[in-house]
């Protein structure tokens, strides 16, 4: 099977690339132009800029020429930015968007014959920030919410695609840790959710028998018993 990945070079995306790997499939990263991934044996590469939605039609051209079928696209990468709907200007905000939400809406836009060929699975990578938005993560969870709308409006479009939002609360990533930062709090692993957790979920639904679709799947770290 193809997969089509963003956010490849760490956290859940890689992850998911590299399972999918070991099984035997063939997966395409996004990558950002002059960045590799050596380490993945990625079975190609789209060179990108995901802050630049409009690049993708020109950077996926290769790949929708390569291959007439995909099977799933994951869109896993994604931003925090300035944290507080006060602090972002017009163009801070379309900087989240851009990222969070178009780029992902771009790419299946691109790849949508090979998709509809295949009926594929979409996986977009949301938040619960994208459930309930609000601070410290206004700007990003707006954005996410603005990708679960995408999300019900492709599936209504597309009803040969199979689309799946994945909402996971806070789980151990770089970007976690970035927004630990932010809050000038501590990184503490252990409370969070591990990366595999939700790569393993991903991966069940892009693999799921094709009698059934995931479409929204909520996910929070279980409550550690006090001793």
């Amino acid at each position: 099977m193809k997969f089509v990945i963003t956010g490849v070079r760490r956290g859940i995306g890689r992850l998911v690339a590299e399972r999918l790997i070991a099984d035997g499939h063939q997966v395409y990263g996004v990558l950002r132009p002059g960045s590799t991934a050596d380490d993945l044996d990625l079975a190609g590469s789209v060179h990108a800029d995901l802050a630049e939605p409009g690049s993708l039609p020109a950077a996926t051209s290769d790949l929708t020429r390569s291959i007439d079928r995909l099977d799933g696209l994951v869109h896993s990468a994604g931003i925090i930015g300035r944290t507080l709907l006060a602090e972002n200007s017009p163009a801070d905000m379309q900087a989240i968007f851009d990222v969070n939400v178009l780029a992902g809406a771009e790419l299946v836009r691109c790849l949508l014959p090979q998709l509809r060929h295949a009926a594929g699975t979409v996986v977009l990578v949301n938040s619960t920030s994208g459930l309930s938005a609000g601070p410290p993560l206004s700007a990003y969870g707006t954005s996410k919410y603005a990708l679960r709308g995408y999300a019900e409006a492709l599936r209504a479009e597309e009803p040969r695609l199979r689309v799946t939002s994945i909402f996971p609360s806070r789980t151990a990533t770089d970007m976690q840790r970035e927004l630990r930062a932010i809050e000038q709090g501590e990184f503490v692993a252990e409370d969070y959710l591990r990366p595999s957790t939700v790569a393993d979920l991903i991966i069940q639904a892009l693999l799921l028998p094709d009698d059934a679709v995931l479409t929204d799947v909520v996910v929070r770290p279980r409550a550690r018993p006090r001793s």
